[in-house]
Parts: structure tokens; C-alpha cells; sequence
């Protein structure tokens, strides 16, 4: 039975682990960087913390006897995403990388970013009361604007300090209706929305801002490591099934 690693932290990953672990000749081992309390979990073997480093996880992968490796890391996951590449090519391990497809401004417009850095220069031109629907990584690069208000949003309560001067938390785990989003943005009177390109379904939040006039600043997600890349679960059963036939 081949020994599949899935390195999650999604919904999508979750139901991807539920869906692979109901495979013949598969044993599904699901990875769980352990920063979120009480997160989803698909119906298989699960371990959760970090690897240490690329090396960690290489001794892993060998430890355990890892014949498959799917990366269904959060697309902002960059670092492990690129120990994952490394490691499995230096040791031959069969790796995928699952990305959802990115959100497209066709319909909803935004002003693209690259960086939290550009994105707080830009915001800082825009308005003074800003949503930063991203987390708490990256805040830093806000600090320097103490003369704007914030909105933070996460799941749980951050580990230190926020290191801006003026702001709320809510804590709050989604998906979240448009409703909740409009009347969100109504009742804190928000100048500027600020996200992620998390891709697959386009987030409530897009679409309230957008119905309400307020402005969109969207951190474009990084490029994956370079091999192959699926978007759906049926593409990536698709990659499994041939992996186990070869």
C-alpha cells in the first residue's frame, strides 16, 4: 500500500484527505502545521507541528517511508511549499502541488499587489479606515500608518502583540455569508478592503465590498515551486491513480 503525505491546512485539503483515504492502496497521513485551534480534520491519520526546516522534513519522508507527496499548503504558504519541492526531488518522491484557481478581477475590480509592503503604501492613499482581511502575518508592513484606523480579522487570538497603533480584532472563523460581510463593512464605515488571492470560490467579502463602493486591494499569491500543478480533487485523484498504476 503506497503511503501518501498530504500537507494541508485548507478546507479543500481536508476534503481532499477524506477523499484519497477512502482509495484502495492508499494510506492517507494528513499534516496539520498546528497554528489553528480546532481545526478541520478529514477522517484519516493525522499529525500535527512543524517539520523543522527542509531537513526535518526530508528525514521525514524518509522516516516514515512516504511514497507520494501532495502540497495542499494555503496558496501564501511559500516556505513550505518550497522545502516540499526540494526534498521530494532530492528524494524521488512522486510530489503534486494542489493550488485553487485564483480569483479573476473581471467582474469584481481590484487593485493588485505583490507585497504587504506596496499594499500599505497603496492603502495609505485611499482611506483611513482599512479591513485587512489577511490574518495576522504580514502586519508589520502597516505599522508605519499610525495615523489610520484597522480592522483585523482572524481565528484566533494572535500570539503577540498587533503592531498597530490603532485597531479592532474580531475573532471569527468563516466562510461568511454577503450579508455578514455588508453589514460588517457598513457598521465600522470601511474605506478600504485589503485581502488575499486565496482563489477557488470568490469570498463574500469581494462582492459587499464591491456592491458598497469601497476598494479593493488584493495581494496577488505567490508562484508555486515549478512541477506539477492540479486545481480540482478529481484532478488529483487523477495524479494519484496514475502514480499508483506506473
Amino acid at each position: 500500500m503506497k503511503r501518501l503525505l498530504i500537507l494541508g491546512g485548507t478546507g479543500d485539503a481536508a476534503n481532499l484527505a477524506t477523499t484519497t483515504n477512502r482509495l484502495g492502496r492508499i494510506k492517507t497521513i494528513y499534516s496539520l502545521a498546528g497554528r489553528t485551534n480546532k481545526p478541520k480534520t478529514p477522517n484519516c491519520d493525522i499529525r500535527i507541528g512543524g517539520f523543522g526546516g527542509r531537513g526535518g522534513l526530508n528525514n521525514y519522508l524518509r522516516t516514515n517511508k512516504i511514497d507520494l507527496v501532495i502540497d495542499a499548503t494555503h496558496p501564501f504558504a511559500n516556505k513550505i511549499a518550497a522545502h516540499a519541492a526540494k526534498a521530494c526531488k532530492r528524494l524521488n518522491i512522486p510530489w503534486v502541488k494542489f493550488c485553487r484557481p485564483a480569483w479573476k478581477s473581471d467582474k469584481i475590480p481590484w487593485i493588485s499587489s505583490s507585497n504587504y509592503l506596496e499594499t500599505a503604501r497603496q492603502v495609505n492613499k485611499m482611506g483611513n479606515r482599512i479591513f485587512l482581511s489577511i490574518g495576522t502575518n504580514g502586519l508589520d508592513a502597516f505599522s508605519f500608518l499610525t495615523n489610520k484606523w484597522f480592522l483585523i480579522r482572524t481565528i484566533d487570538k494572535p500570539i503577540r502583540p498587533i503592531p498597530l497603533a490603532n485597531h479592532h480584532i474580531i475573532l471569527s472563523r468563516g466562510p461568511f455569508k454577503d450579508n455578514q460581510e455588508r453589514e460588517l463593512l457598513i457598521n465600522f464605515n470601511i474605506d478600504v478592503l485589503v485581502c488575499k488571492n486565496s482563489g477557488g470560490t470568490p469570498a463574500a467579502k469581494l462582492k459587499a465590498a464591491f456592491e458598497l463602493g469601497i476598494p479593493i486591494v488584493m495581494i496577488e499569491k505567490p508562484l508555486p515551486p515549478a512541477g506539477v500543478e492540479v486545481c480540482t480533487i478529481q484532478e488529483t485523484i487523477d495524479w494519484l491513480e496514475r502514480q499508483i498504476s506506473e
